[in-house]
């Protein structure tokens, strides 16, 4: 006798998890800290213990990384403070403000004040390897600065808007990258003062990164990313994976990962191989700004939501160590006389193999099928989907209960309570596209059992007229999905009349979608024999 085959009940909805997305899935569950101001930018100390400088409203909080304890506020402001960031060896934090002045802190006390702004101060960066600092204004100028006596030592000019973002080169102490509102990125010598080269990025720049070696950097803004040479200027990839503005940009997992935010809730992480986005990360609010702490150990991002701002803490869960094995020392005591030599199992010339199969567990519903008890086979995964939510078991018995064409046995003579349960089921699924040629067989069997006798049935008339508006409702959808698709064929054709001309494609345009119009109505009405039920149902009041 042949093995019975299990009923197939494969889900639909499960998707391929990548390593990028197990690796920052095991970020743990953010912790929200609320603020009564947006959060402008968010830094991590590049040195232990990787303290996190958060500037909102008119202070700097700085909080422990691991505790999320507030460790001290700097509130040394009049107004609005902007961008503060820790110099490289953590000693220093350097701010800018709304009144043009940025201010230089050794924990909470203040050691200079430079000024020289006439505008709001938005980026600060150290220079490295010198005791410099590069400050960026809504001035349109930036401006580079001696430490020791707050000298001005060097004014770049040439934008022609506010200048939102700075960076200087990690790699080459006089290199200073500026990015501006009128949609320009400029490279600057600040020995002679000058700009080395300009790009265009074709939006307001709202960020500005430089890779690690500085040679390469990368500048944000409207929706695109763009990666550029620094020295050539040459635009090497262009990146649009957000429908909002990108605020923000960060790198990760020691230079090899990309990130970006936006005003669209999302934090993309590309790869920098392909720059194709490795995983996504959604957020309540829009990201203002981000920040990854060394190892990838914690994702700081600020956020503005209805005026206010929040501040979302993640730290990445740590392996947890391997129990040990005992289970070695009880071989190395057992009795020898039940130990097999491993030539035992070597296969010899002209042995046969053998196939050994297990005695396979069979479901439940399996073995009601086996004894065609339709009827409780039903009952059975209507009330496991009830309890489990298990929509593919039960799509998956229904169309065995069709193949085997015992499904009007099986609906037959039933309890109100079951067959609202399965109205109520084909309802939420119909509309589903790896389910709807099911279900809608299920919804015909249903108006040829019960159509002509919701007279006697009341109670059905409901669920029957909430199905037809469901169905109706996909018909419609169909056929706009219809018309898009030949609106958007039309245009493809018009602007590549080189592949075949339009009056052939229009005319092939037309029968596709009588076709697939057709076929749409067809898969949605009901069956031959119960369009006389159908009439029952429209006349339900």
């Amino acid at each position: 006798m042949a093995a019975f085959k299990k009923t197939s009940t494969r889900a639909y909805t499960r998707r391929k998890i990548t390593p990028d997305a197990q690796y920052w899935k095991k970020l743990q569950f953010p912790v929200t800290v609320k603020e009564f101001t947006a959060i402008d930018y968010v830094d991590i100390c590049p040195t232990e213990p990787h303290h996190i400088a958060v500037t909102s409203g008119p202070k700097v909080d700085v909080y422990h990384r691991e505790t999320m304890q507030l460790l001290r506020t700097v509130s040394r402001f009049q107004r609005l403070a902007y961008g503060a960031k820790f110099r490289p060896d953590g000693q220093l934090l350097l701010a800018g403000s709304e009144e043009g002045q940025v201010k230089l802190f050794r924990q909470k006390q203040l050691l200079r004040i430079f000024k020289g702004h006439g505008s709001a101060t938005h980026r600060v960066d150290f220079m490295h390897g010198l005791p410099q600092i590069a400050t960026f204004s809504d001035d349109k100028t930036a401006l580079v600065w001696d430490m020791a006596d707050e000298s001005k030592l060097c004014t770049l000019t040439g934008h022609t808007d506010f200048i939102r973002a700075g960076v200087c080169n990690p790699a080459s102490a006089h290199l200073v990258l500026t990015g501006s509102y009128d949609h320009t990125v400029r490279l600057w010598d600040t020995r002679t003062g000058t700009s080395v080269s300009t790009v265009a990025h074709g939006a307001p720049v709202e960020s500005l990164l430089f890779f690690p070696a500085g040679g390469l950097f990368v500048s944000a803004g409207g929706t695109e990313v763009r990666v550029w040479d620094t020295i050539a200027g040459k635009l090497l990839a262009k990146v649009s994976q957000h429908h909002k503005t990108i605020t923000c940009l960060g790198l990760a997992s020691n230079g090899q990962r990309l990130l970006s935010g936006s005003l669209d809730q999302r934090v993309k992480v590309y790869d920098i191989n392909t720059y194709t986005v490795a995983h996504s990360l959604e957020y309540p609010a829009p990201v203002l700004s981000l920040a990854v702490a060394p190892g990838d150990s914690t994702l700081a991002v600020g956020m503005i939501s209805a005026g206010s701002g929040l501040l979302s803490f993640q730290h990445r869960a740590q392996p947890e160590a391997a129990a040990p094995d005992t289970s070695v020392g009880r071989t190395k005591v057992g009795n020898i006389r039940n130990v097999i030599s491993d030539d035992y199992f070597k296969v010899q010339p002209g042995d046969q193999i053998v196939p050994f199969e297990m005695n396979r567990k069979m479901e439940d519903y399996d073995r009601l099928l086996c004894k065609f008890e339709y009827s409780k086979v039903l009952d059975l995964v209507m009330g496991r989907y009830n309890e489990e939510k298990t929509a593919h078991v039960a799509i998956g018995v229904f169309q065995e209960l069709i193949r085997r064409q015992g499904l009007k046995a099986a609906v037959s003579g039933r309890s109100i309570g079951l067959l609202h349960h399965i109205l109520k089921f084909t309802i939420e699924y119909i509309r589903y596209p790896a389910y709807k040629q099911v279900l809608t067989d299920v919804a015909n069997c249903l108006i040829d059992v019960y159509g002509d006798s919701l007279h006697e049935i009341p109670g059905l008339a409901k669920g029957f007229r909430r199905l037809r508006k469901e169905i109706a409702t996909e018909i419609t959808s169909c056929r706009e999905d219809i018309s898009m698709i030949g609106a958007l064929q039309m245009f493809l054709t018009a602007s590549t009349p080189h592949l075949s001309s339009t009056s052939t494609n229009i005319q092939h345009l037309t029968a596709s979608s009588n076709i697939c119009n057709s076929d749409v109505q067809k898969a949605l009405q009901p069956s031959v024999s119960a369009r006389s039920s159908e009439a029952v149902i429209v006349e339900v009041s």
